[in-house]
């Protein structure tokens, strides 16, 4: 048998972990489960990570500062930061659909700082606010980028425009995922990424 490389079979073990949460609950993701999902032995999850913890820490990492890099590229990314914003809800959105658990899985985590013991919830909290800023960082970046590679000045509220941003797709998520509608949704996303690109701030 092939000899998987170390940062293969890590990702192997977050992507299986992610699977996992999102079918089975948190609770449920034990390591044994986790390798079993990955098809991978029990010992090689236990050489990649040194315990639960780490891996877990590896699966929000995994949905929040490498997330963008799993998504299609932008077409015509010079077009400016209206553009921009409405190419990376698009984006995002087609992301969500193709990968539902993932979606799953993060508020699965970001829930987690309720279910733990009251010494761990700072941790926790720490966690969840990583993943936020991941999110947060890599979008203002984004936007950031697309206006000042079209000559455009940077609005004064893009941070809070990111974040609204961001509350926009978590929520519209929710909704789909507790009652699927594609027509609908896309609507919202539509209407969403057309609202926060009016609401850029140039004064």
């Amino acid at each position: 048998m092939a000899r998987v490389p170390a940062e293969e079979r890590r990702l192997q073990f977050v992507e299986a972990a992610a699977r996992v949460i999102a079918q089975d609950g948190l609770a449920s993701a034990t390591t044994r489960r986790i390798a079993s999902e990955a098809e991978a032995p029990l010992a090689a999850l236990h050489y990649c990570f040194r315990n639960k913890d780490e891996l877990l820490e590896e699966v929000y990492n995994f949905l929040s500062r490498d997330y963008a890099k799993a998504l299609e590229p932008v077409n015509d990314p010079g077009m400016g930061l209206r553009h921009m914003v409405g190419a990376h809800a698009r984006r995002i959105w087609s992301r969500m659909l193709e990968n539902p658990h993932e979606q799953v899985t993060t508020f699965e985590l970001l829930l987690r700082r309720f279910r733990v013991e009251a010494e761990d919830q700072p941790q926790a909290l720490l966690m969840n606010r990583s993943m936020y800023d991941g999110w947060v960082s890599s979008t203002l970046e984004l936007f950031r980028g697309a206006a000042e590679a079209a000559g455009e000045p940077v609005p004064a509220n893009l941070e809070d425009i990111t974040r609204l941003f961001i509350s926009g797709i978590d929520g519209i998520s929710m909704q789909h995922l507790a009652d699927p509608d594609d027509e609908r949704s896309v609507r919202l996303v539509e209407l969403m990424a057309k609202s926060l690109a009016g609401a850029l701030d140039y004064d």
